[in-house]
């Protein structure tokens, strides 16, 4: 039992600082001051930010959201508000790229079982 809370404990930790990671690469490309923990309490934060206002209104919510958290870096990470929004786009294109690799990478691996599996 106590195990299994440590062992979960242990997962969330991880899953936010791997979450955090394409906002550490932004800001440090981006020449900004952080950490990997920062910028996944900066991560955490701005999850609760965008999720409170978008449940506010649908539209309004999310382009208050956006700004609070170009704010929210521009502060947290000592940037330029050109270069806190850059920080949001570039972060925004590193998941995507890493979508595309991980996308790219499952379906081969789904192809080469397909392959396995019919021969």
């Amino acid at each position: 039992m106590v195990l299994e809370i440590i062992i979960n404990i242990i997962v969330i930790a991880a899953i936010f600082l791997l979450s955090a990671v394409p906002l550490y690469f932004a800001v440090k490309f981006l020449g900004g001051k952080t950490t990997l923990i920062k910028a996944a309490i900066v991560n955490f934060i701005g999850g609760i930010i965008i999720s409170v206002f978008q449940s506010y209104r649908a539209f309004w919510g999310s382009i208050i959201a956006f700004v609070l958290l170009v704010w929210v870096y521009h502060e947290v990470f000592r940037l330029k508000w050109w270069k806190a929004f850059l920080v949001w786009l570039v972060q925004a294109l590193i998941v995507i790229l890493i979508y595309v690799i991980v996308g790219f990478i499952l379906g081969l691996l789904g192809l080469g079982l397909l392959f396995f599996w019919l021969a």
